[in-house]
């Protein structure tokens, strides 16, 4: 049976092969902004994810490198039905680009983004770190709070404590949110927390992780991204004109 662009571009293997772009672009920039020092600025989820593989010592790069690759061929394994011949379509990637964008822009407008909650960005002004900031978030923060958490969520509250699958969804969504907001606060580069901020960051969780479960992840990380990117542009546009 030929599988529809919709059911194909929520596959995991087809959102894996979309982001890998981005995350290549993503170590690239961060080597290049950070070449020759000691100390590398990247994403919050990022730094959480890779502080789980300290444990390995001088082995942790070694030992992250080789947890993804498993992953990967895991991923593959279970939807080899989707990479035979006539199921593997170049085009729907390129349509999920598309989507991405539109998404985007349907989000932007839901959020109302206005120039005073966008004018603390500024005060960096650093644009080729900012979207490279931007690309980490949207592959890391997706990674962590959309596929781990609500993952887990889901799984723990419909197969151990046996509730409806809607209402799992749900809480899933929303206690995810939560925890994609709070996040933005921990830490030394962390923000300060505002309860306008602290709104508005859950309500983006909410929108993303109902994104995520209605589109699947790699949609969501491109989404995720363009937004990003694009409300750092903004302001700057306002400022220089």
């Amino acid at each position: 049976m030929q599988l529809s662009y919709w059911e194909i571009s929520k596959n995991i293997y087809y959102s894996i092969l979309f982001i890998m772009p981005m995350l290549f672009l993503y170590e690239i920039m961060c080597w290049i902004q950070y070449y020759g020092l000691n100390v590398q600025i990247r994403n919050g989820a990022d730094v959480f994810i890779r502080q789980l593989f300290f444990s390995f010592g001088h082995y942790s790069e070694l030992a992250y490198s080789l947890t993804l690759l498993i992953i990967f061929l895991v991923i593959v394994y279970f939807n080899w039905n989707v990479i035979e011949k006539g199921k593997l379509k170049i085009s729907f990637l390129l349509f999920m680009f598309l989507e991405s964008l539109i998404w985007c822009i349907v989000f932007i407008f839901l959020m109302g983004v206005s120039e005073n909650i966008l004018l603390s960005i500024l005060e960096r002004n650093i644009i080729p770190e900012q979207f490279y900031l931007s690309i980490g978030a949207g592959i890391w923060e997706e990674l962590l709070f959309r596929v781990g958490t609500i993952g887990i969520i889901i799984y723990f509250m419909k197969y151990t404590l046996g509730y409806n699958h809607l209402f799992c969804v749900f809480m899933a969504i929303l206690f995810s949110a939560l925890l994609f907001s709070l996040f933005h606060y921990i830490g030394q580069l962390g923000d300060i927390f505002t309860f306008r901020s602290f709104s508005l960051r859950t309500y983006a969780g909410i929108m993303l992780g109902s994104l995520y479960v209605f589109r699947g992840f790699g949609i969501t990380v491109y989404t995720h991204i363009f937004y990003d990117m694009a409300i750092i542009s903004m302001p700057v546009l306002m400022y220089n004109n």
